[in-house]
Formats: C-alpha cells, sequence, structure tokens
C-alpha cells in the first residue's frame, strides 16, 4: 500500500510512498501549483503505483502525480468554480458634469494663486525686516547686543555703521561751570560739564548746545559741539556711553570781546 498526500494550496491529492518523504524529510512539491509542502501530513492509504521519477530541476523536492478525485475528494471554494469576485465594492463612480469639471479647475487656479500671493507675501516681510533691521540697527544693537557683531558684517557691503542710537532725553546733566582759564586773559574760558548716561543700554554721545548770555540772559552767542569735537582723540566717538555711567567733558573757549556774564547749556541728537 502507497501513501496519499494532499496539497494544502490547491487541495489536489498525490501519491507518495514513504521512502520519497524519508528521502527529503517529507518535502514534496506539488505538480499542479508548484507549492512545496510537508507531505506527511495528511496521509491517507491507497493502492500501490510507481511514483513518477524526479527530473533534475525538481532535486530538491519530488513533483508528485495527482491522484484521481475519488469519493473523499476536497471540495473546491465556490469562489473558485464560478471565477468571479462577489465582494461589494461600492456604488460604480459617477460621471462629472460639465459644471462640476469648471469648478474644480477654478478651484485649482485659485489654489495656484493663493499659494503664489502666500510667496509673495512671505518675500515682502523678508525685505521688510531686512529693511527695519538697516533703519533700525542702531536700536537693534543696542537693545540686543548679541545681534551687533552680525549687524557689523552685514554693514560691510553696504557701506554702513552701527553706532549706539541717539538718546539725549536719558543723559542728563549732573554738574556744569564754565570758568576763566587765565585771569589776565578774560576771553579764554573753560566750559566743564559730567553727563551721565540713565538708560539701561549704551547711547551715543550727544550734541552740545552752548548758549552765552550777558548779565540779562540776553543771547551773545552760540555754538553746538559735535562728540568729535569734545571728545579729542583719547575717545572713540562711535563707542558712545555705556549704560549707567558717566563722563566729563571739558571744552576750552575764546570769547574774544563778548565778556559773557552767563550760560546755557542744552543736549541735542547728534547727526
Amino acid at each position: 500500500m502507497s501513501l496519499v498526500t494532499q496539497c494544502p494550496s490547491c487541495g489536489t491529492r498525490f501519491r507518495v510512498t514513504a521512502e520519497q518523504l524519508e528521502a527529503r524529510q517529507g518535502k514534496v512539491r506539488c505538480g499542479l501549483c508548484l507549492a512545496i509542502f510537508d507531505g506527511r501530513e495528511p496521509l491517507v492509504s491507497a493502492p500501490d503505483a510507481a511514483p513518477p521519477a524526479a527530473t533534475g530541476q525538481d532535486a530538491g523536492a519530488f513533483r508528485l502525480e495527482p491522484v484521481e478525485p475519488g469519493a473523499t475528494a476536497p471540495e473546491p471554494p465556490a469562489a473558485a468554480e464560478s471565477g468571479l469576485d462577489e465582494r461589494d465594492y461600492g456604488p460604480a463612480p459617477e460621471q462629472l458634469s460639465f459644471d462640476d469639471q469648471v469648478w474644480i479647475e477654478q478651484e485649482h487656479a485659485r489654489r495656484r494663486a493663493a499659494v503664489w500671493w502666500a510667496f509673495g507675501a512671505m518675500v515682502l516681510v523678508v525685505v521688510l525686516g531686512a529693511h527695519a533691521a538697516y533703519v533700525f540697527r542702531s536700536e537693534l544693537a543696542a537693545r540686543f547686543p548679541g545681534l551687533k557683531p552680525h549687524l557689523a558684517r552685514l554693514c560691510v557691503p553696504l557701506k554702513c555703521t552701527v553706532m549706539p542710537p541717539q538718546r539725549p532725553q536719558f543723559i542728563a546733566i549732573e554738574a556744569s561751570d564754565l570758568q576763566f582759564r587765565d585771569i589776565a586773559r578774560p576771553s579764554l574760558i573753560q566750559l566743564t560739564a559730567t553727563l551721565r548716561n540713565h538708560a539701561g543700554y549704551d547711547v551715543g554721545y550727544p550734541a552740545l548746545d552752548l548758549v552765552l548770555t550777558n548779565q540779562l540772559e540776553h543771547t551773545l552767542a552760540r555754538r553746538i559741539f559735535l562728540p568729535a569735537e569734545y571728545l579729542g582723540s583719547h575717545r572713540d566717538a562711535a563707542a558712545g556711553i555705556s549704560a549707567n555711567a558717566e563722563i566729563t567733558v571739558r571744552l576750552d573757549l575764546d570769547t574774544g570781546k563778548l565778556n559773557p556774564a552767563g550760560y546755557r547749556l542744552n543736549l541735542l541728537a547728534a547727526p
């Protein structure tokens, strides 16, 4: 008696002997669907028949012959008998009308326009931001000292400078005095003023607005001194006054024949 095994993939039954199964550890190949499976389960008894010879291309598994269908033959699946796929895929697609197609094209056009508008707005924001950084570079450098080196590098190709902002309203004249330098030469006088920065950040040196008056406080002469004129060579006019710091300014003046009796000193924003 030989044995009959069944392909688990296609359900075809084949005749096999115990020697064939032992030769390949039970591994066999279906002659119809070419699936490889373990032929040792399930096994049923059948009349002896000569097994077919194995070919060279099937050296790894035996090609089995199908057994004639009998009463115990498995029933094929219902889908295999009809050959049709009876699954429900929903309603059939509906043909779009002309108005629907026009609306879709217009919607695509609106979306493309919105993308270009968004891109243009982003470019405009970048340009405005760069312009604002250029105009307010001094304020940005004063409020955010970490930005100053970057702003200075950006100013190199633009040929601009990054100086502390002018804030004369935050600078107070702590003390000032006008004295003769030489009693024998009353026309030579010296102005001394102490300026203090009350801002919480560096500010630029202001311009000094000096007015000489007579005994009736009428104006005799007026002169505006820029930072480069009253600082001299020992201070950098571009550095500015540090936060909460103070400086002392001294100006030597020749009043000629004006013979001033008093003065007024104010601070202005330097150009």
